[in-house]
Protein backbone atom coordinates (compact mmCIF):
# COMPACT_ATOMS: atom_id res chain seq x y z
CA UNK A 1 0.00 0.00 0.00
CA UNK A 2 1.22 3.48 -0.85
CA UNK A 3 2.46 5.10 2.36
CA UNK A 4 3.83 8.34 0.93
CA UNK A 5 1.56 10.37 3.20
CA UNK A 6 1.68 8.22 6.30
CA UNK A 7 2.74 5.03 8.05
CA UNK A 8 2.37 3.16 11.30
CA UNK A 9 4.63 4.04 14.21
CA UNK A 10 6.22 0.60 13.94
CA UNK A 11 7.00 1.14 10.24
CA UNK A 12 8.42 4.56 11.06
CA UNK A 13 10.82 3.11 13.60
CA UNK A 14 11.80 0.42 11.10
CA UNK A 15 12.57 3.17 8.58
CA UNK A 16 14.99 4.76 11.01
CA UNK A 17 12.95 7.54 12.53
CA UNK A 18 13.57 8.16 16.23
CA UNK A 19 10.73 8.33 18.73
CA UNK A 20 11.40 12.05 19.12
CA UNK A 21 11.15 12.60 15.36
CA UNK A 22 7.85 10.74 15.25
CA UNK A 23 6.53 13.03 18.01
CA UNK A 24 7.68 16.17 16.19
CA UNK A 25 5.50 18.73 14.43
CA UNK A 26 6.43 17.13 11.11
CA UNK A 27 3.72 14.52 11.73
CA UNK A 28 0.19 14.31 13.08
CA UNK A 29 -1.49 11.29 14.62
CA UNK A 30 -5.16 11.28 13.57
CA UNK A 31 -5.47 7.63 14.62
CA UNK A 32 -3.57 5.84 17.37
CA UNK A 33 -0.46 4.08 16.11
CA UNK A 34 -0.11 6.16 12.93
CA UNK A 35 1.89 9.13 11.75
CA UNK A 36 0.67 11.32 8.88
CA UNK A 37 2.66 14.07 7.18
CA UNK A 38 1.69 17.37 8.82
CA UNK A 39 1.53 18.98 5.38
CA UNK A 40 -1.88 17.34 5.05
CA UNK A 41 -3.66 20.05 7.00
CA UNK A 42 -7.19 18.79 6.39
CA UNK A 43 -8.26 16.69 9.37
CA UNK A 44 -10.68 14.54 7.38
CA UNK A 45 -8.02 13.75 4.75
CA UNK A 46 -5.47 13.01 7.49
CA UNK A 47 -7.87 10.55 9.15
CA UNK A 48 -8.53 8.90 5.78
CA UNK A 49 -4.77 8.48 5.23
CA UNK A 50 -4.39 7.01 8.72
CA UNK A 51 -7.17 4.49 8.14
CA UNK A 52 -5.66 3.65 4.78
CA UNK A 53 -2.38 2.81 6.52
CA UNK A 54 -4.10 0.70 9.17
CA UNK A 55 -6.46 -1.18 6.85
CA UNK A 56 -5.81 -4.87 6.33
CA UNK A 57 -5.28 -6.20 2.83
CA UNK A 58 -8.86 -7.50 2.56
CA UNK A 59 -10.53 -4.37 3.95
CA UNK A 60 -11.88 -1.68 1.65
CA UNK A 61 -13.52 1.74 1.71
CA UNK A 62 -17.29 1.85 1.24
CA UNK A 63 -20.43 4.00 1.47
CA UNK A 64 -19.84 7.78 1.26
CA UNK A 65 -16.06 7.37 1.58
CA UNK A 66 -16.05 5.17 -1.52
CA UNK A 67 -18.37 7.62 -3.28
CA UNK A 68 -15.89 10.45 -2.72
CA UNK A 69 -13.03 8.30 -4.02
CA UNK A 70 -15.04 7.53 -7.17
CA UNK A 71 -15.91 11.22 -7.54
CA UNK A 72 -19.67 10.75 -7.17
CA UNK A 73 -21.81 13.82 -6.42
CA UNK A 74 -22.83 13.95 -2.76
CA UNK A 75 -24.91 16.43 -0.74
CA UNK A 76 -22.95 18.93 1.31
CA UNK A 77 -23.71 17.19 4.60
CA UNK A 78 -21.80 14.10 3.39
CA UNK A 79 -19.06 16.00 1.58
CA UNK A 80 -18.16 17.63 4.89
CA UNK A 81 -18.68 14.51 7.02
CA UNK A 82 -15.32 13.46 8.48
CA UNK A 83 -16.31 9.85 9.19
CA UNK A 84 -14.43 7.17 7.26
CA UNK A 85 -16.38 4.09 6.18
CA UNK A 86 -14.19 0.98 6.08
CA UNK A 87 -15.60 -2.45 5.35
CA UNK A 88 -14.39 -5.95 6.04
CA UNK A 89 -15.49 -9.13 4.25
CA UNK A 90 -18.35 -10.93 5.97
CA UNK A 91 -17.03 -13.07 8.78
CA UNK A 92 -14.14 -10.70 9.55
CA UNK A 93 -13.90 -8.22 12.40
CA UNK A 94 -14.80 -4.58 11.71
CA UNK A 95 -12.37 -1.78 12.45
CA UNK A 96 -13.40 0.00 15.64
CA UNK A 97 -11.69 3.36 16.02
CA UNK A 98 -12.85 6.92 16.66
CA UNK A 99 -14.07 8.51 13.43
CA UNK A 100 -14.30 5.15 11.64
CA UNK A 101 -17.57 3.43 10.75
CA UNK A 102 -16.85 -0.27 10.34
CA UNK A 103 -19.01 -2.55 8.19
CA UNK A 104 -19.09 -6.18 7.11
CA UNK A 105 -19.98 -6.43 3.42
CA UNK A 106 -19.76 -8.86 0.52
CA UNK A 107 -18.99 -6.08 -1.93
CA UNK A 108 -17.22 -6.38 -5.23
CA UNK A 109 -14.07 -4.27 -5.00
CA UNK A 110 -11.82 -2.35 -7.37
CA UNK A 111 -8.63 -0.35 -6.98
CA UNK A 112 -8.68 3.41 -7.51
CA UNK A 113 -5.32 5.21 -7.38
CA UNK A 114 -3.90 2.45 -5.23
CA UNK A 115 -6.87 2.42 -2.85
CA UNK A 116 -9.07 -0.65 -2.40
CA UNK A 117 -12.70 0.46 -2.65
CA UNK A 118 -16.06 -1.12 -3.31
CA UNK A 119 -17.30 -1.02 -6.89
CA UNK A 120 -19.52 1.79 -8.13
CA UNK A 121 -22.71 -0.32 -8.39
CA UNK A 122 -22.22 -1.51 -4.81
CA UNK A 123 -21.69 2.06 -3.63
CA UNK A 124 -25.02 2.99 -5.22
CA UNK A 125 -26.75 0.30 -3.17
CA UNK A 126 -25.12 1.28 0.12
CA UNK A 127 -25.72 5.00 -0.36
CA UNK A 128 -29.44 4.19 -0.18
CA UNK A 129 -29.02 4.04 3.61
CA UNK A 130 -27.61 7.59 3.64
CA UNK A 131 -29.34 9.56 0.87
CA UNK A 132 -32.86 10.61 -0.02
CA UNK A 133 -34.43 9.14 -3.15
CA UNK A 134 -33.76 12.38 -5.05
CA UNK A 135 -30.11 12.46 -3.97
CA UNK A 136 -29.68 8.82 -4.94
CA UNK A 137 -31.18 9.47 -8.38
CA UNK A 138 -28.58 12.20 -8.91
CA UNK A 139 -25.85 9.65 -8.13
CA UNK A 140 -27.47 7.12 -10.46
CA UNK A 141 -27.78 9.66 -13.29
CA UNK A 142 -24.11 10.54 -12.80
CA UNK A 143 -23.05 6.88 -12.94
CA UNK A 144 -24.86 6.15 -16.23
CA UNK A 145 -24.00 9.46 -17.92
CA UNK A 146 -22.15 9.08 -21.23
CA UNK A 147 -19.87 11.85 -19.95
CA UNK A 148 -18.23 9.36 -17.59
CA UNK A 149 -15.03 7.73 -18.79
CA UNK A 150 -16.53 4.29 -18.19
CA UNK A 151 -20.28 4.80 -17.68
CA UNK A 152 -22.34 2.12 -16.03
CA UNK A 153 -25.66 0.92 -17.38
CA UNK A 154 -28.97 0.83 -15.55
CA UNK A 155 -28.67 -2.95 -15.75
CA UNK A 156 -25.33 -2.80 -13.90
CA UNK A 157 -27.09 -1.05 -11.04
CA UNK A 158 -30.02 -3.47 -11.19
CA UNK A 159 -27.60 -6.42 -10.93
CA UNK A 160 -26.11 -4.89 -7.78
CA UNK A 161 -29.56 -4.59 -6.22
CA UNK A 162 -30.17 -8.28 -6.95
CA UNK A 163 -26.93 -9.22 -5.18
CA UNK A 164 -28.08 -7.41 -2.05
CA UNK A 165 -31.60 -8.78 -1.86
CA UNK A 166 -32.92 -8.06 1.64
CA UNK A 167 -30.33 -5.39 2.47
CA UNK A 168 -31.19 -2.18 4.31
CA UNK A 169 -32.33 0.63 2.04
CA UNK A 170 -33.13 -1.70 -0.85
CA UNK A 171 -36.66 -0.37 -1.34
CA UNK A 172 -35.31 3.18 -1.58
CA UNK A 173 -32.61 2.03 -4.00
CA UNK A 174 -35.21 0.34 -6.23
CA UNK A 175 -37.37 3.45 -6.24
CA UNK A 176 -34.39 5.64 -7.13
CA UNK A 177 -33.27 3.26 -9.86
CA UNK A 178 -36.72 3.44 -11.47
CA UNK A 179 -36.11 7.20 -11.85
CA UNK A 180 -32.54 7.05 -13.16
CA UNK A 181 -32.17 8.16 -16.77
CA UNK A 182 -29.28 8.34 -19.22
CA UNK A 183 -28.67 11.89 -20.38
CA UNK A 184 -28.62 14.17 -17.33
CA UNK A 185 -25.24 15.89 -17.39
CA UNK A 186 -25.22 17.39 -13.90
CA UNK A 187 -26.89 16.75 -10.52
CA UNK A 188 -28.94 19.95 -10.87
CA UNK A 189 -30.21 18.83 -14.27
CA UNK A 190 -31.35 15.65 -12.54
CA UNK A 191 -33.05 17.73 -9.87
CA UNK A 192 -34.95 19.80 -12.45
CA UNK A 193 -36.05 16.61 -14.21
CA UNK A 194 -37.27 15.10 -10.94
CA UNK A 195 -39.11 18.33 -10.20
CA UNK A 196 -41.42 17.86 -13.21
CA UNK A 197 -41.76 14.08 -12.76
CA UNK A 198 -45.34 13.20 -11.95
CA UNK A 199 -46.66 16.60 -13.07
CA UNK A 200 -45.87 16.42 -16.78
CA UNK A 201 -45.05 13.82 -19.43
CA UNK A 202 -41.44 12.73 -19.06
CA UNK A 203 -39.12 15.14 -20.90
CA UNK A 204 -36.61 14.13 -23.54
CA UNK A 205 -33.00 14.54 -22.39
CA UNK A 206 -30.29 16.07 -24.59
CA UNK A 207 -32.56 16.59 -27.60
CA UNK A 208 -30.62 17.97 -30.57
CA UNK A 209 -32.13 20.82 -32.59
CA UNK A 210 -31.18 21.50 -36.22
CA UNK A 211 -32.26 24.33 -38.49
CA UNK A 212 -34.01 23.68 -41.84
CA UNK A 213 -30.64 23.39 -43.61
CA UNK A 214 -29.57 20.61 -41.24
CA UNK A 215 -27.12 22.76 -39.27
CA UNK A 216 -26.82 21.88 -35.59
CA UNK A 217 -28.21 24.62 -33.34
CA UNK A 218 -28.36 23.28 -29.79
CA UNK A 219 -28.68 20.28 -27.52
CA UNK A 220 -31.32 20.88 -24.85
CA UNK A 221 -31.05 19.61 -21.29
CA UNK A 222 -34.76 18.79 -21.03
CA UNK A 223 -37.42 19.27 -23.67
CA UNK A 224 -40.78 18.35 -25.06
CA UNK A 225 -39.90 18.42 -28.78
CA UNK A 226 -43.49 18.18 -30.05
CA UNK A 227 -44.29 21.39 -28.17
CA UNK A 228 -40.94 23.01 -28.95
CA UNK A 229 -40.57 23.65 -25.21
CA UNK A 230 -37.11 23.35 -23.67
CA UNK A 231 -35.54 23.79 -20.24
CA UNK A 232 -31.86 24.71 -19.91
CA UNK A 233 -29.91 24.68 -16.65
CA UNK A 234 -27.23 27.37 -16.51
CA UNK A 235 -24.36 26.47 -14.19
CA UNK A 236 -21.82 28.84 -12.65
CA UNK A 237 -19.71 29.01 -15.82
CA UNK A 238 -22.68 30.39 -17.75
CA UNK A 239 -22.29 33.71 -15.90
CA UNK A 240 -18.94 34.38 -17.57
CA UNK A 241 -19.41 37.17 -20.17
CA UNK A 242 -18.25 35.18 -23.22
CA UNK A 243 -20.27 32.10 -22.28
CA UNK A 244 -23.32 34.25 -21.49
CA UNK A 245 -23.08 35.89 -24.93
CA UNK A 246 -22.90 32.47 -26.61
CA UNK A 247 -25.89 31.28 -24.59
CA UNK A 248 -27.95 34.29 -25.61
CA UNK A 249 -27.07 33.84 -29.28
CA UNK A 250 -28.01 30.15 -29.11
CA UNK A 251 -31.34 30.90 -27.41
CA UNK A 252 -32.01 33.54 -30.05
CA UNK A 253 -31.52 30.96 -32.80
CA UNK A 254 -33.81 28.52 -30.98
CA UNK A 255 -36.54 31.13 -30.61
CA UNK A 256 -36.24 31.99 -34.27
CA UNK A 257 -37.06 28.34 -34.95
CA UNK A 258 -40.18 28.57 -32.78
CA UNK A 259 -38.76 27.16 -29.55
CA UNK A 260 -39.72 28.48 -26.11
CA UNK A 261 -36.79 28.13 -23.70
CA UNK A 262 -37.00 28.34 -19.91
CA UNK A 263 -33.60 29.06 -18.39
CA UNK A 264 -32.92 27.78 -14.88
CA UNK A 265 -30.22 28.81 -12.39
CA UNK A 266 -29.43 27.53 -8.91
CA UNK A 267 -31.43 30.43 -7.46
CA UNK A 268 -34.59 29.02 -9.06
CA UNK A 269 -34.18 25.93 -6.88
CA UNK A 270 -33.70 27.73 -3.57
CA UNK A 271 -37.42 27.51 -2.71
CA UNK A 272 -37.47 23.85 -3.65
CA UNK A 273 -38.34 24.78 -7.22
CA UNK A 274 -41.96 25.69 -6.43
CA UNK A 275 -42.13 28.77 -8.66
CA UNK A 276 -40.01 27.13 -11.36
CA UNK A 277 -42.32 24.11 -11.49
CA UNK A 278 -45.35 26.37 -11.80
CA UNK A 279 -43.71 28.21 -14.71
CA UNK A 280 -42.79 24.99 -16.53
CA UNK A 281 -46.26 23.47 -16.01
CA UNK A 282 -47.94 26.69 -17.21
CA UNK A 283 -45.75 26.79 -20.32
CA UNK A 284 -46.41 23.12 -21.05
CA UNK A 285 -50.16 23.64 -20.80
CA UNK A 286 -50.02 26.78 -22.95
CA UNK A 287 -48.02 25.15 -25.73
CA UNK A 288 -50.05 21.96 -25.53
CA UNK A 289 -53.16 24.05 -26.19
CA UNK A 290 -51.51 25.83 -29.11
CA UNK A 291 -50.35 22.54 -30.62
CA UNK A 292 -53.80 21.00 -30.25
CA UNK A 293 -55.37 24.02 -31.91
Amino acid sequence: MDSSHGFTVRDGLDRGYTSAELRSMAFTSPARGTRITAAIGDEAQALFEAVRVLALDDQFFSHSTAARIHGMPLPTRLETDRKVHLSSPTGRARMQRPGVVGHRLKSQTVEVDGVRVESRPDVFVHLATMLTVEELVMVGDWLVSPKRRAPLTVEDLRDALRRYDGARGLQRARHALSLVRVGAESPRESLVRLLVTGCLPEPTLQHEVFDPSGTFVARLDLSWPRLKLGVEYDGEHHTEPEQHARDQARIGRLRALGWHIITVTKHDLEDGGTRLLAAIVAAHRRYSTWTAA
